[in-house]
């Protein structure tokens, strides 16, 4: 019986141990990507749009506002960071070598697929992504519950 309770004892501590770090490791790009993927987005229509933008190095993950131009539904131009005023910084994000040396010049415009930019590597190996958070679908209208029968 005393063995049982500790292997169950021990058996909690690893699970709770696991959620934790499961958790901790999600990061924004992992929560934009799961909220697109689930909801969907409207069609990105061509102009300035207001994005969500992922940095990702290894284990660590900013998001920062930003906007950038689309134009046929690519991402033509990063106009640049949101600063804190509503003003916008530009930022200096080169692509990866492996861009230029591809005779596609395709490959330099942004594809997007449901609200979401196709992931690209910076020269410093930095993996970007820009959610258009806008054009995201609305929830959907949960059911309205009915109230307890006793309370008629």
């Amino acid at each position: 019986m005393k063995k049982n309770l500790q292997f169950l004892l021990a058996l909690s501590i690893l699970l709770i141990g696991s959620t934790i770090s499961a958790n901790a490791q999600s990061s924004c790009y992992d929560d934009y990507y799961k909220l697109f993927t689930e909801r969907g987005a409207t069609a990105i229509p061509d102009g300035t749009h207001e994005v969500v933008i992922s940095v990702r190095d290894g284990n660590k993950c900013d998001c920062l506002m930003g906007k950038v131009e689309v134009k046929d539904n690519q991402i033509v131009n990063t106009l640049g960071v949101l600063l804190e005023d509503g003003s916008v910084k530009k930022i200096g994000v080169k692509l990866n070598s492996r861009y230029k040396a591809t005779e596609n010049p395709a490959i330099l415009f942004l594809d997007i697929t449901n609200g979401m930019s196709s992931t690209f590597l910076s020269d410093d190996n930095k993996m970007i992504n820009m959610f258009f958070v806008k054009q995201l679908n609305p929830k959907a209208k949960a059911f309205k519950l009915a109230p307890p029968a006793s309370s008629f």
